[in-house]
């Protein structure tokens, strides 16, 4: 049985072009144009360079190899990286997706179900009015550690312990 939810980075409400910030937006503009084609299935620009930019550390070559390897060939195996990056909703589009994370917002910030939140600092997407948004819901603990997007990377251990000390604390199905 699911006992809690434990969550980092992670889109917690709809956002909007002004929530994802001037740095952002003309990625994610570029890869909702033709160009995202040329840029995610040709030059694999997510793992090459989306993926260091939002590291605190530097990854090393080994790291890169690693997340590298599912998508070395370019072309239709690195469609979903697209696909992933064009369904980001924002401003209403696309409405699927839209409206789905608006309903779990809503619930997320009503039920009582166990969670807790792993806040990086700086953090680079759960940051501002988002990050309060979700520091109100209900039964939920925080912890922090450093990092950006991907702070498994920076914080692997601290996630670790965080993790483990949690479930031992959360109550038996």
């Amino acid at each position: 049985a699911i006992r809690g939810i434990a969550y980092m980075e992670a889109v917690v409400r709809p956002v909007t072009r002004a929530d994802l910030g001037e740095d952002t937006m003309p990625m994610f503009e570029a890869l909702r144009s033709p160009e995202g084609e040329r840029l995610i299935l040709e030059q694999n620009m997510y793992v090459e360079e989306a993926l260091p930019r939002t590291v605190l550390r530097t990854l090393g070559e080994r790291e890169m190899e690693a997340y590298r390897e599912p998508f070395r060939e370019p072309g239709e195996g690195r469609r979903a990286m697209l696909t992933l990056c064009r369904q980001v909703p924002f401003d209403g589009s696309p409405r699927e997706v839209w409206d789905t994370e608006a309903a779990y917002a809503g619930w997320l910030s009503s039920t009582t179900f166990p969670k807790l939140f792993v806040n990086a600092d700086p953090g680079a997407f759960l940051t501002g009015e988002k990050r309060a948004f979700c520091r109100s819901w209900p039964n939920q603990e925080e912890v922090t550690v450093p990092g950006l997007h991907f702070l498994q990377e920076d914080s692997p251990a601290e996630i670790g312990a965080a993790l483990a000390a949690w479930i031992a604390r959360l109550p038996t199905a």
